[in-house]
């Protein structure tokens, strides 16, 4: 496994400026960060991410300019924009997407963070993610959900489960038995679940 480039000590001695040293230390914020909170260069760091965990070697950046307004940052700007949104988590699962359908089922290798925005890949993603989202109470939690919950020792299964667990913590936000939800819901959000999505299943 590749060392991820904010943490290669080797790299970061040869940047142009401290500037640019403190812009590679954000890349690790995605690790902690909730991505409701990502930022662009939130995106960008999970796309290098992504690239270094698929072709084991650190994607090679520009370091033209100053680091906010460098061409990888403006070309993540410009992915948002094409994708024709600006909530992370969507841009996030496009990314996703994008390397789970268009890079690795073809082994392809892009040369620049503007790969990914192609409009047709952008159509492409948000008619799968209006058939992919539409959800009812039978709908199956993602695997990240389960995986949070069977860790908390909470059984959900299903989108029905979540919403009877957030009706219950909605009506005793303070009672000690609805601890185990509170806690898996301010994981869930850490990982970018929304409330949005249990006031609209059927």
């Amino acid at each position: 496994m590749v060392k991820r480039i904010s943490q290669d000590k080797d790299f970061l001695d040869l940047l142009p400026s401290k500037w640019w040293v403190r812009f590679f230390k954000k890349f690790d914020e995605i690790e902690e960060k909730p991505v409701s909170k990502w930022k662009e260069i939130h995106h960008l760091s999970y796309i290098t991410k992504r690239y270094e965990e698929t072709y084991g070697k650190h994607f090679s950046f520009a370091l033209a300019g100053s680091p906010g307004k460098c061409p990888e940052i403006h070309m993540v700007k410009k992915l948002m924009a094409v994708l024709g949104t600006s909530n992370p988590k969507t841009t996030r699962d496009y990314i996703d997407w994008v390397y789970d359908k268009k890079v690795l089922p073809q082994n392809r290798k892009f040369r620049s963070i503007g790969f990914f925005s192609n409009s047709q890949f952008c159509n492409e993603f948000n008619l799968d993610r209006i058939e992919a989202q539409r959800i009812t109470r039978a709908t199956p939690l993602p695997k990240e959900y389960k995986v949070i919950a069977d860790r908390l020792e909470v059984t959900m299964e299903t989108y029905g489960d979540l919403a009877f667990a957030k009706q219950a913590v909605d009506q005793a936000p303070l009672a000690e038995s609805r601890e185990p939800y509170r806690i898996l819901f301010r994981e869930l959000y850490k990982i970018g679940f929304e409330y949005d999505i249990l006031e609209e299943i059927k």
